[in-house]
Parts: structure tokens; sequence; C-alpha cells
């Protein structure tokens, strides 16, 4: 099986060229293009990843980001990316939960409860009618 490629030619500072020298030779690379392919296929992954994706900016708890961070470091996620996606993923589940299924179970609660009281209130006005007979 053989693979298809392509060549592209790119235009570089000499700065730029000298780094990804620098580059080649700290990672033990043979040449500046696979020093290149690693890092288009690194940038890759990373697009496809956060391709759907929005960047959210918030401040939180210093207690909290503790407690996230620990959990990070057992394994629970792989960074805090993820932790925080999961976190927002468990919470819109049980909001979605509440919405779809415990609103409904808590409006049947309501009108069985709204229903018995007044069942007992007719058993307690036909009590007092029977006394007064």
């Amino acid at each position: 099986m053989s693979t298809q490629t392509a060549r592209i030619n790119v235009r570089l500072p000499e700065e730029d060229l000298r780094e990804l020298e620098a580059i080649r030779e700290r990672a033990g690379l043979q040449t500046v293009s696979d020093v290149v392919r690693q890092a288009i296929a690194a940038y890759l992954h990373d697009e496809t990843q956060t391709w759907n994706s929005t960047k959210v900016s918030t401040l939180v708890p210093n207690a909290l980001m503790e407690d996230v961070e620990m959990f990070i470091e057992s394994g629970d996620a792989s960074d805090m990316s993820q932790a925080v996606t999961m976190a927002l993923s468990g919470w819109v589940e049980e909001k979605k939960r509440y919405y779809l299924e415990g609103r409904e179970a808590l409006r049947q609660k309501v009108t069985q409860a709204v229903e018995e009281r007044s069942t007992r209130r007719g058993m307690g006005r036909a009590a007092d009618q029977m006394r007064i007979q």
C-alpha cells in the first residue's frame, strides 16, 4: 500500500528556518521537513478536535480549581479543557433530565397533592353535613 504525498514550497524568514533546525536537533529528527510534517500533523490534530468548539474564558474560585487540578493529576481528565467539558456536559445533562423528566414528575406530584387535598376537603364537608343531619 502506498501513501500519496505532495511537495510544497514554503518561504520562511531565516530566523524561523534556524529555529526549525534547532528543533530538528533537539527532537532527533533527520530533516527540517520531518519537523514541518510533525508540526502540521499536530496542528491538524488540534484543529480537528476544536473545529466545532467555542472558547470560553471564566473566573473560577481557587478552592474549586485546586480540586479540579487534583482530579486531573489523578487521571480523571487529561487536561483542563477535558475536565471543564466533562463538568459542563454533566450539568447540561442534569438540566435536560430535569426539564424533560423532572419537571413533568413535579407537575404530576403537585396535581396529585391538589387532588388529595380537595378529596380530604370534600370528605370533611361530607362528614360535617352528616353531623348536622
